[in-house]
Formats: structure tokens, sequence, C-alpha cells
């Protein structure tokens, strides 16, 4: 086996460029064949010339009466040892790769730490740091001859036996010719040294002291040397030590070579990303020797992550890609993996991922090194793809937990009633429901992962991809690639949040019917969404007149997540209105930006030093593109480049301390959509959907759709660690569930909930809501639609309210209530445990304000000192004025 290392190794040298190691030996794979056979013949005999080794030391141990040598010899085959382990480990580092380089690394800084001749020995194995010239020299010379002058000493032969030769040349001629040479692909995180030391990789792991290592090297040479004595109680003390070591560092091999992944991780073979963490770096595909398929010009193609890739000898001249995607400088496997070693099409384009950026494989895409791994790890713990809040939600009002808080996600999906309701309804919007199919982002999409935001077509890609898709140019590669890029525009957004909340509807303006396609025809101001959903037009949102895009306001950092879990939407939410909308900004310096926010203020507006940059009071997160002059705030569009001058409160938003604990969007929205009157049953017939899964089932749960309106929202109190906040609400819970149609229990009674939620409804207005418009209507104080009315009689005044809907069988309270007029309620009331509707004292004050607003103007001046002292105000009330009685 040595020799055919050796043999092999001289015909490499032809080929192999020690200035450029990694790259020459990626040329060799691509374009030379037979150079790509040799180096396999070089590997593999060397590996098995050292395991043979290895256990022709266990065969002389394991003897009883071993041949004994001179001690001078034993000490020569000894140092010998070590020789054989430094030729093998410096013709490792020559592979150039990821591995090696960390490898050179850490054993560079632990030779420099031994006392004395450190420095000096560290040079004279490895040269000068990034140079291979002398690694090079002491692999083909300074220690291969002294592994020759071992060896012959030691079987006193040149050359060896012809028949064993002959015989060991055509088994490794062999596999060589089916299983090739490792190589990191200088994208894959998970960085090993060679087999052999993995065990000591391990090692260096747990110990606090990494020179320790020496001397457990030293120690292990000793006991090498005392196994060889003629001294046989020291024989065998040393043969049992080493066995015990043999056993230990066995089970450390094993673990860091099968168990061992990105970050020290520890992986198992049934995990989904197992093989990638563990054997990617053996590409086993044939040696293929048919010149024609390697006609390729490979010197003049692109290096990535200094290697040649065999994709871009046949996809050269794909065009679309965005500056910081372009295959010249990321190449096409970071994203799309396969093996580009290869030329032979069938072995490049194995295991290649058609689709990447799914948080299934983002890890193998998106997320390889010195890409973006730490946004791919954040984006997995962030809400739109652990869908913690829907989850707990759903399983509230199912009544399957007592709490509509803590820590869920998809994986913790199982069977029950709220889980398939899940399943079946809900979850597709799911960030990590895989994208299945090639073509642009639709109102249909869901999911995607990070595609799901970045991806972009072009007229172009979208006319390749339609023929490309219709099989007209079956024959053809891609000519036009879609871009993946900073641009996110609205209709990304489109997909997954025009449902349940409809943000992206309401934004623009659209209000849901329960109107069918055939009823509105092509009727102005109604657009049909998915094909079949009816929507009729409304107001759209201020900031959505003025050309804004959901992500001029919302940051990388609140839409992929921070790293951190959180159970709730408002939770993750970072940006608030009085971030930009303040006369006291809270500023950033450009040299003060994290690296993510400095890297994408960089691609998206170039050098923006010399502004100060708003942040954001909740998170400190900087809204890179805001920009500060004197005291006025200004934000630029991060798709069109518009810039806007962002108008400080109006002087009634900060006039008076009564209206201090409403939120901005209390006042503020002019709409939102509602509804009522659902209903929820099983039923095993129905063919359905499982959302996790991706695909179809018999038996689903089925949504009675009851009311859709459009309505200026319900206020609602929020309790947290800033006070009681007063914030819009909607009804998204008056419902019944049958949980008898999914258990086939008979006991099981008719849930019923009316609860209601927290809203962002993205339908702001310039116009904050009048004074009466809260005082003096019963759908903002929670009672429902209906007519509100104040009465005197006899010197008496009296509030009466009478609703617009009939009451509601289970509870008595009419469809669209939160709470009974004048009333309160107990149990179960919303989706948030933190949110309550007003108290009966409350809605008393309210309504004590809303009767002096049945004659005084809210503009008048009794009003607005009402908004500074309204007990005093009423201490000076005149006889005319009744104050409504509240029995």
């Amino acid at each position: 086996m040595f020799f055919l290392a050796l043999l092999s190794g001289f015909v490499l040298m032809i080929p192999f460029d020690v200035d450029n190691p990694y790259r020459s030996i990626t040329q060799m794979l691509l374009v030379n064949p037979y150079a790509s056979w040799i180096r396999n013949v070089h590997y593999w005999s060397s590996q098995l010339f050292l395991l043979f080794l290895l256990l022709h030391m266990y065969e002389h141990f394991k003897t009883k009466n071993p041949i004994r040598l001179k001690h001078a010899v034993w000490f020569r085959l000894t140092l010998g040892l070590l020789v054989v382990f430094m030729i093998m480990f410096i013709g490792f580092l020559l592979r150039g790769d990821a591995d090696t380089i960390q490898a050179r690394q850490i054993v560079e800084r632990l030779t420099v730490g031994i006392p004395l001749i450190g420095n000096l020995l560290a040079f004279a194995i490895f040269g000068v740091r990034g140079s291979f010239q002398l690694i090079y020299i002491n692999h083909v010379a300074t220690f291969t001859i002294l592994a020759l002058l071992f060896i012959f000493e030691h079987s006193r032969k040149v050359w060896p036996e012809l028949k064993g030769f002959v015989f060991a040349m055509a088994v490794i001629f062999l596999m060589s010719f089916y299983f090739t040479a490792p190589l990191h692909d200088n994208v894959n995180p998970t960085v090993k040294g060679p087999w052999y030391f993995l065990g000591l990789q391990d090692l260096l792991h747990w110990l606090s002291h990494p020179q320790w290592l020496w001397a457990l090297i030293v120690a292990m040479l000793i006991l090498v040397f005392t196994g060889g004595l003629k001294r046989r109680a020291v024989y065998f003390s040393s043969r049992r030590i080493l066995l015990v070591f043999a056993i230990v560092y066995g089970v450390l091999t094993i673990d860091g070579l099968f168990f061992r992944g990105e970050n020290w991780r520890t992986v198992f073979p049934w995990q989904k990303d197992y093989k990638y963490q563990v054997f990617e770096a053996y590409h086993f595909n044939k040696v293929d020797f048919n010149s024609e398929k390697f006609a390729g010009d490979i010197n003049g193609s692109a290096v990535i992550n200094g290697r040649q890739e065999s994709c871009l000898l046949c996809h050269d001249k794909v065009q679309g890609f965005s500056a910081s995607h372009n295959p010249e400088i990321a190449g096409c496997f970071s994203c799309h993996g396969g093996n580009p070693f290869s030329m032979e099409k069938e072995a490049a384009h194995k295991h290649m991922i058609l689709i990447p950026g799914n948080l299934s494989n983002a890890e193998r895409s998106c997320g390889t090194t010195g890409c973006h791994p730490d946004i791919v790890e954040r984006t997995s713990n962030g809400l739109m793809a652990t869908l913690s809040g829907m989850i707990n939600v759903d399983r509230y009002v199912f009544n399957e937990q007592s709490t509509p808080d803590g820590s869920a996600d998809m994986a913790s999906l199982h069977h029950s009633a709220a889980d398939e309701h899940l399943k079946n309804l809900c979850v597709r919007c799911h960030l990590g429901n895989d994208k299945v199919t090639t073509g642009p982002v639709t109102e249909e999409s869901r999911g995607g992962g990070c595609l799901a935001c970045h991806l972009n077509y072009n007229k172009n890609a979208l006319q390749n991809h339609k023929e490309i898709h219709a099989k007209r140019n079956a024959e053809e590669s891609i000519k036009f690639h879609p871009s993946v890029d900073l641009k996110v525009t609205n209709d990304h957004c489109f997909g997954c949040h025009s449902r349940s909340g409809r943000i992206a509807t309401n934004y623009e303006g659209w209000h849901e019917t329960t109107l069918k396609a055939e009823d509105v025809g092509q009727k102005k101001d109604y657009r049909l969404v998915e094909g079949y959903r009816v929507f009729r037009k409304v107001t759209d949102d201020v900031h959505h007149a003025a050309g804004m895009d959901c992500i001029d306001c919302h940051t990388s950092y609140e839409l992929m997540g921070d790293g951190k879990r959180y159970q709730h939407q408002e939770n993750q939410q970072d940006v608030s209105c009085t971030d930009c909308h303040t006369e006291n900004p809270d500023t950033i310096s450009p040299l003060r930006l994290d690296e993510e926010s400095a890297v994408i203020a960089g691609l998206r507006f170039g050098n923006i030093g010399g502004r100060s940059l708003v942040r954001t009071q909740k998170h400190k997160v900087p809204l890179i593109n805001t920009y500060v002059i004197n005291d006025s705030v200004f934000l630029v569009g991060k798709n069109n480049g518009i810039t806007h001058f962002i108008k400080p409160p109006a002087a009634r938003c900060q006039r008076d301390k009564a209206h201090e604990n409403l939120t901005c969007s209390a006042c503020h929205t002019s709409w939102a959509p509602t509804c009522i009157g659902c209903h929820n049953e099983y039923d095993p017939d129905e063919p359905g959907y499982n959302m996790v899964l991706n695909k179809e089932q018999r038996g689903s749960w089925v949504e009675f759709v009851g009311e859709y309106n459009a309505l200026p929202p319900t206020l609602g109190v929020r309790l947290d660690i800033s006070g009681n906040k007063i914030i819009p609400v909607i009804p998204v819970m008056v419902l019944t569930i049958n949980p008898k149609s999914f258990n086939k229990k008979l006991h099981d009674s008719l849930i019923f909930q009316r609860l209601f939620a927290p809203a962002a409804p993205h339908t702001t207005m310039k116009q904050g809501r009048s004074c009466k418009s809260c005082h003096n209507n019963p759908l903002a104080l929670g009672y429902g639609k209906g007519t509100l009315s104040y009465s005197v009689k006899d010197g008496i005044g009296k509030w009466s309210f009478r609703p617009f809907y009939e009451p509601n069988l289970h509870d008595g309270l009419p469809e669209d209530a939160w709470i009974p007029f004048l009333g309160s309620r107990t149990g179960k009331v919303a989706t948030r445990s933190n949110l309550k509707p007003f108290t009966i004292i409350q809605q008393q004050k309210i309504l004590t304000v809303g009767a002096c607003l049945t004659c005084h103007d809210e503009q008048s001046e009794i009003m607005k000192q009402a908004l500074v002292d309204f007990n005093a105000v009423l201490k000076q009330k005149k006889s005319a004025c009744i104050i409504p009685l509240f029995r």
C-alpha cells in the first residue's frame, strides 16, 4: 500500500499545483479523469497503508511471544510511527480545502505553544502561513524518505512481494474507479480533520488546556516503545494500557466521524440532514474516462470559494441573477447542491436541490458557510416558522389547554381535534411549508422559506419558465434565472397575509365578502383573489396611498425574527408608529450599526455616512431607510426610493393626559375586518388536505362562514409591563365547534366561544376618530353594532342600547357583542390572557363623557377643558347638564 501511494504520488505531482492546491484538485476532478483516478489511488492506498500498519501493530502486541528487536531499532520504529502520521497529516493538508485550513490552523497554534522550540518546529513543518511550499516538500521528500528508511530497516526489503503487490494494486485500482477521494466543498459548515485524528479532535474539544495533548502523544509513544522491550512485566503493562487507549480512542473516533455535525452538534442517522453533516465530503461517483464530456474551458471559468465548478461550464450563459447571488461570485452549488466536482450530468445533478431556500433545505442552501447561517437559524425560531401563537390560540379555543399562551411549534402538532383543525385549515402559511414547484410568488403562494420573500421573476425569467414548463425547449437549459434579492414587494406578503387578519388586503383597501364570483362579474370596485374569493374596495391605508411598501416599516429582525422565540405576534413585533412619528426620535450613527443592518443598508442605499438613523424604541433595531435632519424624520422607500417626510404627532394627540393610554391605532384605524357566526365541524367524507404533509386526505374540518363586515374596531385593554394600553380588537372567534364530529364521543358537548383578538388592521387614516365615535359608539365599547341612545326624563339621564343582531342562543348576547351593555363577563373573553374588555366602571366613565357630547361639540371650549381635568369641569356644570345615572 505504501508503494502504491508512493508511485501514484509521483504521477500526481504533474497536475498538482502547490500554489493553488484546492483549485488544481477541482480541475482534476472536472477535466482530467485520469489525474482524478490517480488521486483516488493515492488516497485509498495511503489510508489502507495506515490502517494495515495499525493492524500490524495490534498483531505484534497481541502475540504472546513477539519478535524482540534491539532497543535502538524499536526506538526508531516508534519514531517511524510518528513520521507516518506526519506524512499522512501533511498530505491531508495539501488538499487546501476548508477541512485542511482549519486543521492546519489548530495544529500550528498547538505547535507554536510548545516551549522553547514551538515557533521553530511550526515553521520547519508548515512554513509560511498561507503557503503550501514547505508542506509539499515535507510530504513528497522529507517525511517520505524517512518513512522509506524506517520501512527498509524493519522489513529489510526494497520492493514488496510481487504477488501481494499485484493483488493490492488490483483492489486499489478498482476501488479508485468507483469511490472518489473526499474533498470539502468549502460551503458545508461541517468541518473535520482526517479520520485518524478525529479522536484527538474530540479530546481537544473537551480539554481545558489543549497543550496537554502533546503530553498525551508523548505518553503514547513511550507506551509503544516500552511495549517492545524485553522485560515482560513492562511489556504486558504497556500492552494493557495501549489496549485501553485504543478502545477509548476508537470510540472517540467513531463519535467524531459518525455523530459530530456542525459546531460540535450531535447528529444521528435518522435526522434529515445526517448525510449532509457526515458524508457530504464523499461524492461517491464513478470516474468517467469519456473525454468528450471534458471539453469545457476550465481555465476560463470562475473560481468560487477557491474551486471551479462543473455547473458553470454548462450553465455559463444564464442571466437574471442579482449582484450578490451571481454564480460568478457564489457559484451554483452553494444554493443548489449536487456535485460540483463532476462533469458527468447525472452525477453532477445527483441530490441536487431544485428549489433551494425552503426551510427543509435552508441549512444546506441559504444557511451554508459564507452565506446566511445566522439568519436561517433566526428564521426557524421566528413566529412565521413556529406559528406559536396560532397553535396555542387554536388549542385554547378547542378547550384543549387552559391558556392561549405558551411555546409551541409545528413539530408539536399531533392528532387532537385542534391540531387536525390546524392541519386542515390554518398552517399552510407556515414559512416551513415547502415551495414544491418552480415559478414566481403569487397570491396563491404559501410558505417557501427564504423564497417566500426574496424570489423575483422578471419578464424574461417568466417567459423562459413558461417555455420550459410547457416543454417547448425541453432539451435546452434555463436561460433566465429568477433573481434572489432584497426586493420584497407587497405581492410577496399577500399570499399568507390575505387570510385571517387579512392585513395585506386591508392595507390595499380590500375587504373580503361572502359573495360568490358569479355575483359580481366585472363590477367595478370588486376583485377576485385566488379565483373565487370576492373582495370589495374600501379605504386603503394612508401609508399605502403614499406609495409605501410593507418592508418600508418592517425590518429584517422583525420579519425573520431576532433569534428569540416569542409567543404571539405583538411580542415579536418591533416597529411602532412613535418610532418615526415623534419630535424626539431615538437615533443611532451609521458607524454603530450591527453587521447585518450595515450590509443591507450598503446594498440598498450605498454610502449612508453622515446621517443619523432612527431606531426602534422596543428592541433598539436601526431603521436603515430613515434619517434625521435637525428634528425632522425622513423615510426612503426600500423598493421605489421615494423619500417621505414623516410628520410628528398632531397637537391634539399630545394635548392631554386623558388619552395617554390610547395607542395610535386605537384612534387612527379606519376599519377592521370582522367575522361572526362561524361553525366548525369535522366531515369524515370531505376531501381534505394535510397542510403539514402537503397531501390530500379523506376527512377534514369544514368551516361554515357566518358574516364578514368592515367596521371600525372595538376597543379593549391590554395589560403589560408598560401599563394598560387601549388597543383595537375584533371578534374573530364568535363561533361554535362540534368536537363530537371528530372524536365520535357522544358526551362531547358543543363548544361555543365568544373571543375577541388584538388587531393590527393596517388601515391607518390620517384623521383620528372623533370623540363620539368612541364615547357614543356601542361598537367601540364592546356592545356590538346597534343604537346607543341617551335620554333625559324627569331630570334623570339614562343610556339605552338596542342591538342590531339577535341574541345568541348560547349566551344571550348579541351575535357581535363582546360584553353585555354596561355589564361584564367572566371566563374566556379573548385570545390573549392579558387582553380584557372595559370594566363596568370604565364603561360608565366613557359614557359619562358621551352624555356631555350629546350637547357639547367636541371642539368646544368646555370639552377641551374636560380633556385637562374632567372632574373639575363636572363640578362647574350647569343645572341643564344632566349626568347619567348608572344603577
